[in-house]
């Protein structure tokens, strides 16, 4: 909507521009059209450069969201090996916690061994002097003495044993914890080093995405600037366009009063004559009357010539120029003057105003003046004719060059015969590269051959 808003108010002003160029009577708006010409080639600049910048960011913008993929299944992975390690970590901290239980009911049947064995030797200490005697004095005879020997060396035999057992079976936990602490401790640093890196693909993640963001809003301001871009070029194209058919009007305008002004001077100039050539009759009959008189009454009478000296100048007549062809490099004719059939046109027919001249690949041969004169029009005034030249050579003559690529004259230069005054082109109508070459008299077209050597 508030696009729409902006080319409606673009249009309007264009609009205003119109009504306030009609109220100009006389002006030469070629100033106005360059400079709208400028501002439209660089909007035209602007806009692709606009353009170039909207596909660069899209693609970095599609870039950095491949890599917004990438660093989101890295982290993924990342935090899933985190989760294992840190699973590991707890069964391995639940063993070492069993395994230090295990120690210390090893250690408390040691220390409770132990002190059954103390009890014991104190309870033989107690019960009589050295062991020796009391097993002597106790026995009743040899054998009983040899037994009770074999007793005691197997109940010593046995506490020594279940004491060794028992420190065996506690330093086999203590080494098994050592390695079950080992263990944890190096799980605990490969999670350390984890989490460090999933910290850095999480900050490579913000960046990326952050980027994005960024090249997001880059584009979205490229955007705004390309719609006002393409509403100032819509408006710069009404003013343009308002300026050249002002600038046209404005030439027709002058090239009417230019032929108003020729037409006058020639109906000047005829009556000038005409009344010269009376005056010059009327002397002549004085004259012829005169030397009547004088025949009549002295015929030996040597008298004056009284022939009147004529210095008007009659060669800037209507169709005396002599032209020359208009194409010094071209001569062949594809369209001669009058009536044809138009192939391209489903085979309509017309009335051909002058003669074609082409060949192939004439595209930008010169086209000269058929004779001296002033340029009255050079332009493409969108009559069909596309860019093309008239020139008035006087007398009611004048000669018209069109559909050129481009011309080298403006309106108002004087041009001399054979000056090169453009170039072969396919502007306006056209079906190809040709000059369509016009010779008029007094307004009408005539037969370009009957004034151009051919």
């Amino acid at each position: 909507m508030k696009i729409r808003l902006r080319r409606l108010s673009a249009l309007t002003l264009a609009g205003l521009a119109v009504l306030s160029f009609t109220t100009i009577t006389s002006a030469d708006y070629s100033d106005e059209i360059e400079k709208l010409e400028d501002r439209r080639y660089a909007i035209s600049q602007e806009l692709d450069e606009l353009e170039y910048e909207l596909a660069r960011c899209k693609a970095d913008a599609e870039e950095n969201e491949e890599y917004l993929r990438l660093y989101d299944e890295k982290m993924k992975a990342q935090e899933e090996e985190i989760s294992n390690l840190r699973t590991q970590i707890q069964y391995l901290g639940q063993r070492i916690d069993e395994t230090e239980k295990k120690i210390d009911e090893k250690q408390r049947e040691i220390d409770s061994d132990i002190e059954d064995f103390k009890m014991r030797l104190r309870s033989m200490y107690m019960q009589g002097g050295d062991s020796l005697a009391t097993l002597l004095v106790g026995s009743t005879d040899f054998y009983d003495l040899l037994v009770r020997t074999e007793l005691m060396e197997r109940i010593s035999r046995h506490d020594k044993k279940m004491i060794d057992d028992l420190n065996y079976k506690l330093n086999e936990l203590s080494t098994q914890k050592e390695a079950l602490e080992s263990d944890k401790a190096d799980l605990e640093e490969r999670k350390a080093e984890s989490e460090t890196v999933l910290v850095q693909l999480r900050d490579t993640y913000q960046g990326h995405k952050e980027t994005k963001a960024f090249l997001e809003a880059k584009a979205e301001a490229a955007r705004d600037r390309t719609y006002e871009m393409e509403l100032e070029q819509e408006s710069v194209e009404a003013d343009l366009a308002v300026y050249i058919r002002l600038q046209q009007e404005e030439n027709e305008r002058r090239a009417r009063e230019e032929e108003e002004r020729r037409q006058r001077e020639e109906a000047e100039r005829r009556e000038r004559e005409r009344e010269e050539e009376e005056r010059r009759q009327r002397e002549e009959e004085e004259r012829r009357q005169q030397e009547s008189y004088y025949e009549e009454d002295d015929d030996d009478y040597d008298y004056e010539d009284y022939d009147s000296y004529d210095d008007t100048d009659y060669s800037y007549l209507a169709g005396s120029a002599d032209l020359i062809w208009p194409c010094p490099s071209v001569w062949n004719i594809t369209d001669g003057y009058g009536y044809r059939t138009i192939d391209e046109e489903g085979g309509s027919s017309d009335f051909h105003g002058g003669i074609d001249i082409n060949k192939p690949g004439c595209y930008g041969e010169p086209i000269v003046a058929s004779a001296s004169g002033y340029v009255i029009t050079a332009d493409n005034t969108g009559n069909g004719f596309g860019i093309h030249v008239i020139v008035d050579h006087g007398g009611g003559l004048s000669t018209l060059y069109a559909h050129m690529s481009s011309c080298t004259v403006s309106s108002g230069d004087y041009v001399t015969q054979g000056q090169t005054i453009g170039y072969i082109g396919a502007t306006g109508y056209a079906y190809g590269n040709h000059c369509h070459f016009e010779v008029r008299v007094d307004g009408e077209r005539q037969n370009p051959l009957n004034y151009v050597d051919y």
